[in-house]
């Protein structure tokens, strides 16, 4: 593809602006997301062999994370939590500013553009649908996608597959399924491009697939071998549980008509918009080499509709749940926005810088605000009365015990294992990865359920010793569970009897 050449300064001056508006997206303010609070603590766990409760919350023994485990095993044990979390988002910023920057240069936008696509992406909520993410926290996914920016830059450039197959490839250590599908996606462009070009992407596939044959062998053993025949009859199979019962909001469009509706309509009458787009686009000759990229991306499209059939017929057993089958619907958008920037300057617009500031200038305050909320958000979650209940857990609670967490407050409560030294038996948002644990954490969850419904007094499937209770629980489980030794505001603190 074109790319619009330019000293070192703009070069500088347009991966510094891309900088700055990702520290929006990731702000290293050491406040740790909900992901971050699960897989900070699997990682450490990874490298540092510290004696845990088996009642503890933050449990799974899936593989396909061992990379980024390790590397931020290592991190966060020479740093601390906040501090691994400031140095990883900040790597993540600076990774995402030049894998981005070579990948605009490509579709010839300058660093005003890349801001606009950036930014644009953002307030679009990052996806059409499936709840996918470029731009957020600091985990193994982020490392991939700076690997597979790197690598889509490499192939836009003409650049050898070769090459780009060793980006994809690492890229699939840090996350299996996105780096396989999209170095699948690079080849279909290649040959898009040139159909010529079908020797040397057998060649570059044979070699990637080489190179990911030993985590696609242990990852299928860690899930087949070890535990075949090992499922009850009794509950919902693994599938069921993850991607039906846990996690419709990635996996599962029909699970419910109010759901589709709301969550996944409007955004497949969003791609439709685009797919019409990119059929447009393969008409005007201005535009150039921009054409084969949107032949490839109607395509990438073309394919999130058949993964909406796919889902359909697999709507109640979940089986294709564990594929995220949706999840490139977030880079999709973002490589869409690039289409269309690209082709508007192909147009030669009159007055076009000026009408960009102007976007610009209307997108900002959104996008500022947005940012702005968050970073409070994270300081009031820090600082505030869920910070009270936390030293309450640890000051009125001995070494060793178990506190169950009511589900109304767990949301605010993610980080009491971490922050108390207290288990906390079972989190909704901590669901592991292989199936003989995502029936174990299942269990958990139906267990907690039946304390908070109806009392303590038959609950004896699991230990716990506390029970941190919020108000429209409180008052019925102090007369069916034990007496209050803390509170904070209405939430009570209470000892089981």
């Amino acid at each position: 593809m074109a790319v619009r050449e330019g000293s070192w300064r703009h070069e500088a001056a347009a991966i510094a602006a891309l900088f700055l508006v990702l520290l929006c997206l990731i702000p290293p303010d050491g406040v740790l997301s909900g992901n971050e609070e699960n897989y900070f603590q699997l990682a450490l766990n990874s490298v540092v062999a510290a004696p845990a409760l088996p009642e503890t919350a933050v449990f799974d023994s899936s593989h396909h994370r061992f990379v980024a485990d390790h590397l931020l095993g290592w991190l966060i044990a020479g740093l601390g939590y906040g501090g691994a979390q400031i140095v990883a988002r900040l790597a993540a910023a600076i990774a995402y500013a030049l894998a981005l920057n070579a990948l605009f240069r490509r579709f010839g936008l300058d660093a005003l553009d890349g801001v606009i696509v950036v930014i644009a992406f953002a307030l679009l909520g990052q996806t059409m649908f499936g709840e996918e993410w470029l731009f957020y926290s600091a985990e193994a996914k982020v490392a991939a996608y700076v690997l597979v920016l790197a690598g889509l830059a490499v192939v836009l450039g003409g650049g050898s597959l070769n090459r780009a197959a060793l980006l994809f490839a690492a890229a699939t250590y840090f996350h299996f399924l996105v780096g396989g599908f999209w170095f699948g996606a690079a080849l279909l462009l290649r040959l898009v491009e040139d159909r010529r070009a079908l020797r040397a992407a057998a060649a570059a596939a044979a070699r990637f697939a080489l190179l990911v044959a030993p985590l696609a062998v242990w990852i299928a053993w860690s899930r087949l071998g070890a535990e075949a025949g090992a499922m009850p009859s009794a509950l919902p199979s693994a599938d069921v549980i993850y991607s039906i019962l846990r996690l419709p909001h990635h996996t599962a469009p029909f699970v419910d008509a109010h759901r589709f509706l709301l969550r996944w309509l409007p955004g497949a009458l969003l791609a439709g918009g685009m797919l019409a787009a990119c059929f447009v686009l393969r008409h005007p000759p201005e535009i150039g080499r921009l054409r084969p990229l949107a032949l490839w991306l109607a395509l990438l499209l073309l394919y999130l509709g058949l993964a909406f059939g796919a889902a359909a017929i697999d709507r109640n057993t979940g089986a294709l749940g564990k594929f995220y089958l949706f999840r490139p619907a977030a880079l999709i958008l973002l490589l869409w926005l690039c289409l269309v920037a690209a082709a508007l300057g192909r147009l030669e617009l009159r007055r076009w810088t000026a009408l960009r500031l102007m976007a610009l200038a209307l997108l900002a305050p959104a996008f500022l605000l947005g940012a702005a909320t968050r970073v409070a958000k994270d300081v009031v979650a820090r600082d505030g009365v869920h910070a009270e209940l936390i030293a309450a857990v640890a000051r009125e609670t001995p070494p060793g015990s178990v506190v169950l967490i009511d589900p109304a407050l767990e949301s605010r409560f993610l980080d009491v294992e971490r922050r108390s030294g207290r288990a906390a038996l079972v989190l909704w948002k901590f669901v592991p990865a292989t199936d003989v644990e995502i029936v174990e954490w299942y269990r958990r969850i139906q267990f907690r359920n039946a304390v908070f419904a109806e009392g303590c007094a038959d609950a004896k499937a699991y230990r716990f010793d506390f029970v941190l209770a919020a108000p429209e629980h409180a008052a019925a489980l102090t007369a069916r569970c034990g007496a209050p030794v803390a509170s904070a505001g209405s939430w009570v603190l209470l000892r089981r009897f």
